[in-house]
Parts: structure tokens; C-alpha cells; sequence
């Protein structure tokens, strides 16, 4: 699955070992989040612990699944950096799926902006 487009990539060095995933979200501190809030964006390489964690911030990039999520549909980040749908009134965006339908676990493409999702205007 190719994935072109811009997006931010930034980094920060992580401080655990990342190696296993890889298109999860992260944080700031270089550990995978557990929430929308402390997400920073989604890691796009494979490090260990001391190694620089490079992460997509905004534009179209992967993302990895943690149950169902239909085309078209928002999504937030849960526990282990997967990424599930939004219900009414449940928690932060952080993106859409601009693909078909996946199931949990499926790598899946996305836009996505971590930049903005934390504000009051989030209307992805």
C-alpha cells in the first residue's frame, strides 16, 4: 500500500524500545500513547530505545487499526497507539480513513493532523 502525499515528520528519540510499532501513535516523550491528548502523531520508522523516533504530525500517512473502522470515518487514539472510531461526543479526532473499511490490527491509510487535534476547532 503506497501512501503519497506531504506530511510533517518530525522526531524525537525514543525511550523505549518502538521497534514493533511502527504506524502506532506516539508521544512526545518517545513512548506510545495511550490517549488522543498526549498523541503526538504516528511513528513511520521501526527504533530502539535511545534511537531517533521519526513521526508523521499532519497530512496523508499509516495508521494501525485497534478495532473496526469504516471508510470515511473519524478516529482517536487508545491504549497501545492503536487508533479506533469516534462515537458522538467520544473523545478527540486525530484523523479520518480515507480508505475502505479495516479490521483490527490492519495498517491502514489515513490523513491525519495531531497539530490541530487537541484545539477547539477539530473538524476533520
Amino acid at each position: 500500500m503506497a501512501v503519497s502525499g506531504q506530511n510533517h515528520i518530525e522526531s524525537v528519540v525514543a525511550t523505549e524500545d518502538l521497534s514493533g510499532a511502527q504506524y502506532k501513535a506516539i508521544t512526545t516523550a518517545g513512548a506510545v500513547a495511550a490517549e488522543s491528548d498526549t498523541a503526538i502523531g504516528l511513528l513511520q520508522n521501526k527504533p530502539l530505545s535511545g534511537e531517533h523516533a521519526s513521526f508523521a504530525m499532519s497530512g496523508k500517512m499509516k495508521g494501525v487499526a485497534g478495532a473496526a473502522i469504516a471508510a470515511g470515518a473519524r478516529f482517536k487514539v487508545t491504549t497501545s497507539g492503536f487508533l479506533i472510531t469516534v462515537t458522538s461526543g467520544d473523545g478527540t479526532a486525530v484523523g479520518k480513513n480515507t480508505g475502505a473499511a479495516v479490521a483490527s490490527g490492519d495498517t491502514f491509510e489515513c490523513f491525519a493532523d495531531f497539530v490541530s487535534a487537541n484545539t477547539t476547532y477539530n473538524q476533520l
